[in-house]
Parts: structure tokens; C-alpha cells; sequence
């Protein structure tokens, strides 16, 4: 309250009531105006309420807006009396903060327009389910008006078969529970169905007490029937990604697996798809194939034209090696990062028969070729061979005979070479029968038993069981020949190893010197035609040609592992085939003349 005179205005008196809600001393008061003060908010308001004193000598509860010492706005109910102090004409001002109120009401008016505007469905019932409120949102949802829902039931919108998860609900509302949004199915004022989200809030009164609930619905009918349509679309894709014959990646830019099928799993070696992603696929190519990976992927990128089918190879951890030929596209979604669907289709059966084909179309060549040469040079030789004989008969001069010594080793070295040449070259057809291989390995230990030197120790690793595969027992014992006969001649000191095992569905041989080892060029070259690391009187470079020759043959592979100084490992893995009815191999224990180890 603040008392002031009626001529100029100033304050005679302040209460503290006053003092604390406009945050002055009363010192800085008393003898002052409220212009002074600069208490009003809106002059025009201080001057509209200045008419209305004169008019009616009084003013009650007018609401008006005041300014504290800080600058805070106030509002405030104020009264006005005229009071004849000491025959003085005064004015007593009388304001009651209502502040907090106004914004209560405020808040409370704003929260009201933003219910009844909202698009969502909101409505109040009682503990009993009586609609006691009902916004517009909710007359576009159910289809009932205000005047039509307010007071009736709030199942009148469950069907009955939602009927018990109702009442569950109103029962956890009695219990003063809030309820999360769950989905369920409500019923429209025409009969129709829809599925909204709901979530339900208890109601108190001023004093805390539970009198009902408040509900908010939101139609989500098309949003879940959105969602079952892109769950069916995922569907139908994930049963034809899972399905493909083709391997199916998708890749991010940097070439990481997201996702890949059965497919792909299985042409990388792999068991599980899952197991793939996030593993880069720079990491399953050898690494003189990266960098034209990595261009392609970039032009595919980039926009830019790319030759497909792409083709480049994998090399398995077994060793095995798969050709590809890969078609990609980019896939763009907006607001996401690009990633490419790769699809790559195993062409390994393709490439080795065409590489079969040129090998087969080469042999042709070469068994042409040798059979002219036999045929030209043959007689020639012969006539050397009788010539040289007649002249060493009468000559008696020791550096004449030494001359056709060597003129006769060189014509044998030619006899020899065009002999190799035919038995490479010769079709020969396998005959291929159900054996314990045990008994080809220890027919051909046999044979090559004579090379063993002295320092050399033979160690036989052959299991006591039978090991049966359908094979050419002449065939594949003249490869073991040639591979003992050249670990042995490799090997000086130490051991050579022969190990024969099975393992499910291919046996494999292998054959193990300590030796003086390969260095990687003479790997890289190692099964072609005349290359050989012994004395040119001592070898044609032949002999390995023929083992994976007869390897090949029999749809298996050679695999050879060596280092300078540590020794060579040559390992033979032949498919176990039909092994009905195994026999003993018709091994000779003097075999045709063989071609003749590198």
C-alpha cells in the first residue's frame, strides 16, 4: 500500500509489503511520485486510469502492469480511495501482486489453445471412462463431435476384441500410472478401423487427488500400412539377395562390406555372410589386382563410363583361385551416403576350360610338331649313329675317339630330346580304377630307391589304413617318380619326406626335401617346357611338365612351396572320385620309359 498526496502525487507512506514488491527502501521513496519512480509499465494506461479516478472518485481491482527498482515487470490489481488526512487531500493506493497468476492463467490458456488446436486426438475422463473433454483433433480422428462424445463412455471407440486390453489400462490409470504410447485399434463414429498410437497421463485437482485421465491419440493407419509394404518389399528382396546364384555385395565408397548372400560368402571361402561385413574387400583381392580395383570403383564413383563386365580374380587362403566378372551400380538415397551393389559371377569352370582348351589345342600343336621332327630326324641320327661307329672301328687316335664320343653323346642327347618330346605330347588316356593309393606311393619308393644317397634319410608317413581314390595307378606313380627322383637329386643332406593323407572328399601327396630350395622367379617358371635348374646333359626340364600333366588329368592340382636354402614341398591333391569296389593297382615294377625330372 502506498499513501500519496492528491496535488503533486508524492508518496507520504509506503508499507513494507510495498517496499518488498517493488525492491526499494523507503527512504528512496517517501517524497517522490510514481513518475518519478518510473513504476508504470504503460503510461497510457496510467493516464486512462487517472480519467476514470476523477470521474468516479474510486477505482477497484484494476489490473495494471508495474516496473520494480530491477526493471521487472509486475502485474498487479490495484484499488484507489480518496482519504482527508489532516484536511490534506490524499490518495491511498492499494496493489496486490498477481503476477504468478497472470502467468498461471496465461500458461494455462495457452496450453487450452494448443489442445484444441492440436492435430492430435485429446480428450479427459473421469476414473469411471466419462468423456469429459474433447478437442477438435479428436472429432476428425473418431468422427464424434464435442457435443456428441462429452458424457458418454470412452469405450464406445474400443472393439470389443480390444476390449480387455482396455480395461487393463484404465485399470493401471486407477492405480495413477502413466501409460507410454503403445499401438492399438480403435473404431470410428462410421464403423471403420484405424490404428493409432495412445498414450494416457493421470489427472489430479488442486489438491493432488486423482479424478481421471488424460488420452492422446495419433492416427498412424497409414504409416503402419507404409511400414507393412516396405517390410514386404524387404522381404521380397532379402529372399531374392539370399537366393541369388550370383554374389551379391553392397559396398560403401571405401569398398567395406555391408551386406553380402550366401553367394558371396561362399566365392570368398567364407561360411557365414555375416561374418563378411565390415571387412573391406581390398582384403580378399591379391594386391596386384587393388589398384585396378580401386580405379573402377572410383569411376563407378564418379559418374564415369566403365568396360563391364569388370573382370579381375580372388586368391582363397587354400591357394585355390577364383575369376570374376563383376557388374556394379551406384545407389543414391537422399540423405544418405552413395554405396554400390556389386555382383559378381564365378567364370573359374569357364577359364579353365578355355585355359584346357588352348593346353589341349598346344599339346596338338607340339605332339604335330614332334612327330615331324621325329620323322625328319630320326633317320639323320640314325645315320650318325652308323657313321660314328664305322669310324671309331678304324681309327686308333685317342683325341679322334674323344671327338666321336661327344659327337655320339650329342646325337643321343637329340635322340633323347625328340623321345621326351613325343611322350609329352602323346594323348594318353586314363584308366582310371578304384586303388589304395598307399600301394602307388610304395611302388614308386620302390623304383626311385637307388637314388637315395647315403646322407639322405627316406621318411615314409603313410597311414595304416587303406586310402582309396579312382586313379591311373601307372600314371600317378610316374608323377611320384619324378618327384622323388628330384627331391632326392636336390637333396644332399637331411631327409626327403613322403606324406600321404586323407582328408574327405581328395587325398593328398606330398613330397618333402630338405633340399637346396627355389628362389621365386625359378617357382614362377617352374612347370613350363625346358626349365631346369640341373646340367643340360642331366635333364630337359620335361619331367614336372609331365606330372602336372597327368595331376591335371585326373581333375586335381599341384602346389609346390620352397625357399632358397630351406628346401621345396610339391603337394599333389587328387578328388577321391568313385571308390566302389577298390582293387589293387597293376603297378609295373619296370615302367615305360618316363620323361626325365628338371
Amino acid at each position: 500500500m502506498g499513501i500519496s498526496t492528491l496535488q503533486d502525487g508524492r508518496f507520504l507512506e509506503v508499507n513494507l509489503q510495498f517496499l518488498r514488491m517493488f525492491g526499494y527502501e523507503r527512504s528512496e521513496v517517501v517524497g517522490r511520485s510514481s513518475l518519478d519512480l518510473d513504476l508504470w509499465v504503460d503510461q497510457q494506461q496510467r493516464r486512462v486510469l487517472g480519467e476514470r479516478l476523477r470521474e468516479r472518485g474510486t477505482i477497484r481491482d484494476a489490473e495494471v502492469q508495474v516496473r520494480t527498482k530491477a526493471g521487472d515487470p509486475r502485474r498487479a490489481l490495484m484499488s484507489i480511495e480518496y482519504l482527508d488526512l489532516r484536511s490534506q487531500p490524499t490518495i491511498i493506493t492499494t496493489l496486490v501482486d498477481i503476477t504468478e497468476f497472470v502467468g498461471a492463467r496465461e500458461s494455462q490458456a495457452r496450453l487450452a489453445s494448443i489442445v484444441q488446436n492440436s492435430d492430435d486426438a485429446i480428450f479427459a475422463k473421469t476414473l469411471t471412462g466419462e468423456i469429459t473433454s474433447w478437442n477438435a483433433g479428436a472429432e476428425r480422428l473418431y468422427g464424434y463431435t464435442a457435443a456428441e462424445a462429452i458424457g458418454k463412455k470412452v469405450n464406445m471407440i474400443v472393439p470389443d476384441d480390444r476390449r480387455s486390453e482396455f480395461e487393463r489400462a484404465m485399470a493401471r490409470l486407477r492405480n495413477g500410472e502413466r501409460i507410454e504410447p503403445f499401438e492399438t485399434v480403435r473404431t470410428r463414429k462410421d464403423g471403420h478401423k484405424i490404428v493409432v498410437s495412445v498414450s494416457i497421463s493421470p489427472l489430479r485437482d488442486g489438491v493432488g487427488r486423482l479424478i481421471g485421465g488424460s488420452t492422446v491419440g495419433r492416427d498412424i493407419t497409414e504409416r503402419k500400412r507404409s511400414e507393412q509394404l516396405v517390410q514386404r518389399s524387404e522381404a521380397r528382396f532379402r529372399q531374392l539377395f539370399e537366393a541369388a546364384a550370383d554374389a551379391t555385395f553392397l559396398i560403401d565408397r571405401r569398398g567395406t562390406i555391408l551386406e553380402a548372400n550366401p553367394a558371396g560368402a561362399g566365392i570368398v571361402g567364407a561360411k557365414d555372410p555375416a561374418a563378411l561385413r565390415g571387412v573391406n574387400l581390398g582384403e580378399l583381392l591379391p594386391a596386384r589386382e587393388l589398384e585396378r580395383c580401386r580405379l573402377y570403383l572410383r569411376d563407378l564413383l564418379h559418374d564415369r563410363p566403365v568396360a563391364e563386365p569388370f573382370e579381375t580374380h580372388l586368391e582363397l587362403k587354400d591357394g585355390a583361385r577364383r575369376f570374376l566378372q563383376v557388374r556394379s551400380r551406384v545407389i543414391r538415397e537422399e540423405g544418405a551416403d552413395p554405396y554400390v551393389q556389386v555382383v559378381a559371377r564365378d567364370v573359374t569352370p569357364e577359364k579353365e576350360y578355355q585355359r584346357r582348351l588352348v593346353e589341349s589345342e598346344r599339346r596338338a600343336s607340339i605332339g604335330q610338331v614332334a612327330a615331324f621332327v621325329a620323322h625328319e630326324i630320326n633317320t639323320p641320327l640314325t645315320n650318325i649313329a652308323l657313321l660314328s661307329a664305322n669310324i671309331a672301328r678304324g681309327v686308333q687316335d685317342p683325341v679322334v675317339l674323344e671327338k666321336l664320343q661327344k659327337l655320339d653323346r650329342q646325337r643321343r642327347l637329340a635322340g633323347m630330346i625328340v623321345t621326351e618330346l613325343l611322350s609329352l605330347s602323346r594323348s594318353h588316356e586314363l584308366k582310371r580304377i578304384p586303388v589304395d593309393v598307399r600301394s602307388v606311393v610304395a611302388s614308386a619308393i620302390e623304383q626311385i630307391i637307388e637314388l637315395k644317397k647315403a646322407d639322405v634319410k627316406l621318411v615314409e608317413e603313410i597311414p595304416r589304413n587303406p586310402i582309396v581314390a579312382s586313379v591311373d595307378p601307372l600314371r600317378l606313380q610316374q608323377a611320384l617318380i619324378n618327384l622323388l627322383k628330384n627331391a632326392f637329386e636336390a637333396t644332399t643332406l637331411g631327409s626327403v619326406t613322403i606324406r600321404l593323407r586323407s582328408e574327405d572328399d581328395h587325398v593328398t601327396i606330398a613330397v618333402i626335401d630338405t633340399g637346396s630350395g627355389m628362389d621365386a622367379e625359378t617357382r614362377a617358371r617352374l612347370f613350363q617346357p625346358f626349365v631346369t635348374t640341373k646340367p643340360r646333359l642331366e635333364g630337359l626340364g620335361l619331367g614336372l611338365v609331365f606330372t602336372k600333366q597327368v595331376v591335371e588329368s585326373h581333375d586335381g592340382s599341384i602346389a609346390v612351396f620352397s625357399d632358397p636354402g630351406i628346401g621345396s614341398t610339391f603337394t599333389i591333391t587328387l578328388p577321391k572320385g568313385t571308390t566302389d569296389a577298390p582293387k589293387a593297382p597293376a603297378v609295373s615294377t619296370a615302367p615305360e620309359t618316363l620323361p626325365k625330372a628338371p
